[in-house]
């Protein structure tokens, strides 16, 4: 029998262990990885539940705020509570959005805002004082946190053009959210109506005002409003991530 060395065997032997080796360490991945997506499933599902029952309870919120408003006979007070309200609204909305998608760490504002819209207008439009909004937004998606401070400054805004831009009458609340080239979205809530007082003393508590500042704070950035619009026309721009 001719061999090709004396070391031969050693090294087939070594190369025989290399391979074993690496099949264990291979099957090894195989179990971490699918370990590793049950785990992020369960975790899903967990953080799935957790914003459906989020919404749950802020949905109970809403309701005994609700009632509580019913109850007052003051004016002031009971728009203070319905204003509480609908900001409550406004965050159950996110978490209704996190449970029923497959995205449980960012929102679709384009839903969001289109669902947000549709309950304002539940709220403001009547057959005495009708109230047109219009949205057009398109898809884009911002984390949790970013979307509820920007819901909470789109219910503040249309809460205000709703109950100060058309004293006499009917009128039209736009909103429109917008990407730019340079990775930021373009928020603008306008109306056509009597536009805001040369002073720009908020109207009401000024608990509104407050929000909407802190809120854009939370976005690193600030509402301005267009001075030279017909009526008023506040925008927001801010980083998408």
């Amino acid at each position: 029998m001719k061999t090709v060395g004396e070391e031969f065997f050693e090294l087939l032997d070594a190369a025989f262990e290399q391979v074993g080796a690496r099949s264990v360490l291979q099957q090894a991945k195989a179990v971490a990885e699918a370990d590793l997506r049950a785990t992020n499933a369960r975790l899903e599902a967990l953080l799935g539940e957790v914003n459906h029952r989020v919404a749950n309870s802020l949905q109970l919120v809403s309701a005994m705020v609700s009632l509580q408003a019913g109850a007052l006979t003051d004016p002031a007070a009971r728009e203070a509570l319905e204003d509480t309200q609908r900001r409550i609204q406004a965050i159950a909305q996110v978490h209704r959005r996190l449970y029923t998608s497959n995205d449980v760490e960012s929102v679709d504002m384009r839903e969001y805002l289109g669902a947000l819209v549709d309950e304002l207008a539940e709220t403001w439009s009547s057959e005495a004082l009708p109230r047109a909004l219009r949205l057009v937004a398109e898809p884009i998606r911002l984390a949790t946190d970013r979307a509820v401070s920007l819901g909470v400054i789109v219910t503040e805004l249309v809460t205000n053009a709703c109950k100060y831009a058309y004293p006499a009458g009917s009128g039209e609340v736009r909103v429109t959210l917008s990407q730019t080239d340079d990775g930021q979205f373009l928020l603008a809530v306008e109306d056509d109506g009597c536009g805001m007082p040369a002073d720009a003393t908020p109207r009401g508590t000024g608990l509104g005002t407050k929000l909407i500042r802190a809120m854009a704070q939370s976005l690193h950035s600030i509402v301005e409003y267009d001075r030279a619009h017909r009526g008023v026309r506040a925008t927001l721009r801010a980083e998408v991530r």
